[in-house]
């Protein structure tokens, strides 16, 4: 855990001598903030309420007693704890305080420094303590989530190869049946001639074939769900070309009124399976395309490719809305996503990175707010013999 992410104490007191002797005694120990008023620290702890493991403050200050600040700042910071140096004279305000829950502990003025040090160092360990279980929650219910998609991906899988099969076998029984009409339509267009029925005869086997290669797809995709939910590996080589331009027939629909779409890159093999990279691919461009939304702006994707020694480097750069800096970590974590409900999941990103670095690879993401975006993705290399 990086020192800047642990829990901090928070001293609040109006004298600055008393925040001198303080910072002397405890900051070489720990994370440290200081504030001279009530309303200042009211401000710190917006800003910083996650930060705040412990809550010192002295009791007697212009316009707001300790009592009252920390009362105050336990709806701001609820799992901080709370700590009063008080005079005798205030006593009793500090009892009830603490009898309410308020306030965890007080010291009588003048402090004991070893006191006042066990006090800091047990507050900020349960802190700690309280954070790790915390985090433990969150992944843990991510987990859960998780496992409960792995299953609903595997019925997914399943409930696929049914019509994929049905598809599979009509198109071939499409294509069968379309010869024979072919045939007897060109017997016919030799005496009677009309273009519009010519183009749609030469067009016909460029369309079965988009359909053969959708089914085909589409059965790798189950194949791979499946594999994926079992936890098999399934990894193959494939054709960066032959993907990207597969990859940019499928996102169609998204692309067509948002944004003109590009390739370059000479052909070249990755140790990346066609099926898993289609699927990084189609994520990268439709999320792409989905950034150009309110831009006002002609949408501009690139998809290219270049080759080094042992590996391959793939980018997909857009025009589109770019990213917050603050949320640029944050985009490749499972569940984690700032489209709208009902759009996004959460979980295109998060499992383009799964994929690719369990096959070695490796993901990196520039982006700048109303700039656009880009993906880089390190592929290995396939050597040929």
């Amino acid at each position: 855990m990086n020192p800047s992410d642990l829990p901090a104490v928070l001293y609040v007191d109006d004298d600055a001598l008393n925040l001198r002797v303080f910072e002397a005694n405890f900051g070489s120990k720990f994370r440290i903030f200081r504030c001279s008023t009530p309303a200042e620290a009211l401000t710190l702890l917006e800003q910083k309420r996650n930060e705040i493991g412990v809550i010192l403050s002295d009791q007697r200050m212009p316009g707001m007693t300790g009592v009252e600040l920390l009362e105050r700042a336990r709806t701001l910071a609820p799992d901080a704890k709370r700590m009063l140096v008080t005079a005798y004279s205030d006593m009793q305000a500090v009892i009830d305080a603490v009898n309410r829950g308020q306030v965890s502990r007080y010291f009588v003025k003048p402090w004991d420094r070893a006191e006042v040090l066990a006090a800091l160092e047990d507050g900020l360990k349960i802190a700690r303590l309280e954070l790790r279980i915390r985090e433990v929650e969150g992944r843990m219910m991510k987990a859960e989530r998780l496992a409960t998609l792995g299953q609903v991906t595997a019925g997914i899988a399943h409930e696929l190869m049914g019509p994929v099969g049905y598809l599979s076998q009509n198109v071939s029984s499409l294509r069968r049946d379309l010869e024979c009409v072919v045939q007897y339509a060109s017997k016919h267009l030799a005496n009677d001639s009309s273009q519009e029925v010519a183009s749609v005869l030469e067009d016909l086997p460029s369309l079965l074939q988009d359909l053969a290669s959708g089914a085909d797809h589409l059965r790798g995709v189950a194949l791979g769900l499946r594999a994926q939910a079992r936890g098999e590996d399934m990894e193959v080589s494939a054709d960066v070309a032959e993907v990207v331009s597969f990859a940019v027939k499928l996102a169609r629909a998204e692309v067509r009124d948002r944004a003109r779409i590009t390739t370059m890159g000479e052909p070249v093999k990755v140790a990346f399976g066609p099926v898993k990279l289609t699927q990084v691919l189609l994520n990268l461009i439709v999320n792409a395309a989905q950034a150009m939304e309110g831009t006002g702006r002609s949408g501009r994707i690139e998809v290219r490719w270049t080759s080094r020694e042992q590996e391959v480097v793939l980018t997909v750069a857009d025009n589109g809305c770019g990213i917050p800096q603050e949320l640029q970590e944050k985009v490749f974590q499972p569940l984690f996503t700032t489209k709208p409900v009902g759009i996004g999941t959460g979980l295109g990103l998060s499992i383009c990175k799964e994929l690719v670095v369990q096959s070695g690879g490796a993901v990196r993401l520039s982006s700048k707010q109303g700039e656009g975006t880009e993906v880089e993705l390190t592929l290995k290399r396939v050597q040929l013999p």
